[in-house]
């Protein structure tokens, strides 16, 4: 569900030049511009980023039971991951968020050790910080110049595949910078919400905290689409350009996280009914290489190399062909799942991790 998420608000950077990504459409572009907004942006890569809190939980406790240092493994895993992340957003995706991943794990190592409770004061100063970091962006969307969108846009993604990489490093100087305000103070919270509850067993049947958000999921919900419409109205100038249009925008997160936190009760709910099966799971257990995939596919329809539909397509027929892209990644998991025990970006970063290990032991060794 959160690689559904990411893809819905993803495709539309990759569709049009980012200038126009500010820009205010009309009719059925309008209305999916705004649902998108509203229901998606902020939402999605904060479950993928509860997620990886998690996993990180599951790689110390496997790292502990083969007898070999967690915090070296991980730290391995990291430096893959920001390899990965590199070469996606030099091949892929400008808007990369692996690499961001990379750089915010090494603090979250260092907090393995803390109680949950720590954990969640933690997460909860990094929303205050993320609150800042948004209403200093939401000042900045204010004068796009300040941003240098007018640099990054090019006929780049139109030419060949050399031209859009060239484009996509031009796009990134960008990118990056608004990613570590838009992404990473709230990334780096659900980072440790996940740690926190992989270590209390959130999801174990009867657990009390998880029982708490269940009960209160109609509040959850109510109260995270109120802030995220007030999001959603800032981006489209209806609250004007004002403190109430940055505290709106900056509202994000808080009801970011409240409204993920709803989308995770229903995610679970539904996996216990039985509802989630078959493509869903299989793309779950190999949601790095899904994102990435998500990414590759998009370059093919947009990207000159492909079919250069590159700003030709609206909000609504990105929305469209976001859902065609899950389901063709969806699709490519289960059929990859048959022959493989792990996705192929999976494999590599293992590989990196094993191949890492090796070294360091040799040289302990030598």
């Amino acid at each position: 569900m959160a690689l559904l998420g990411i893809c819905v608000v993803n495709v539309p950077f990759l569709a049009p030049p980012l200038d126009r990504m500010l820009e205010r459409p009309v009719g059925a572009d309008l209305v999916a511009q705004i649902a998108v907004e509203w229901l998606f942006q902020g939402k999605f890569f904060v479950l993928f980023s509860f997620l990886f809190g998690w996993g990180f939980a599951i790689q110390m406790a496997a790292a502990a039971r083969a007898g070999v240092s967690g915090a070296r493994r991980f730290t391995l895993r990291l430096l893959g991951l920001l390899l990965i992340g590199v070469a996606h957003a030099t091949l892929v995706f400008f808007g990369d968020i692996l690499v961001l991943y990379a750089l915010l794990g090494l603090p979250l190592l260092a907090l393995r050790g803390a109680s949950p409770r720590a954990l969640v004061y933690v997460a909860a100063a990094a929303m205050v910080v993320g609150f800042g970091a948004l209403s200093v962006l939401a000042i900045l969307l204010a004068e796009p110049s300040s941003l240098g969108l007018s640099a990054a846009v090019g006929p780049g993604y139109l030419g060949g595949f050399a031209d859009a990489v060239r484009q996509r490093l031009a796009d990134w100087r960008v990118a990056f910078g608004f990613l570590w305000l838009f992404n990473g103070p709230v990334a780096f919270a659900a980072f440790c919400l996940g740690l926190a509850a992989a270590k209390i067993d959130v999801f174990r049947p009867g657990n009390p905290a998880y029982s708490v958000l269940r009960r209160n999921l109609p509040l959850l919900l109510t109260v995270g689409l109120l802030l995220n419409l007030g999001y959603a109205l800032s981006l489209q100038g209806a609250l004007g350009q004002d403190l109430l249009a940055v505290v709106a925008f900056a509202s994000l997160a808080l009801g970011g996280p409240i409204l993920a936190s709803a989308y995770l009760v229903l995610a679970v709910e539904a996996a216990r009914r039985g509802w989630l099966q078959g493509a869903t799971a299989a793309a779950g257990r190999m949601s790095l290489t899904g994102y990435v995939l998500e990414g590759m596919l998009a370059g093919l329809v947009f990207n000159g190399y492909g079919l250069g539909l590159y700003g030709t397509v609206g909000a609504a027929g990105c929305l469209l062909i976001a859902l065609g892209i899950v389901a063709a990644t969806h699709l490519f998991a289960m059929l990859w799942l048959r022959f493989a025990a792990n996705g192929p970006l999976e494999i590599v970063l293992r590989g990196i991790t094993r191949f890492g290990e090796g070294r360091s032991t040799n040289w302990k060794n030598g």
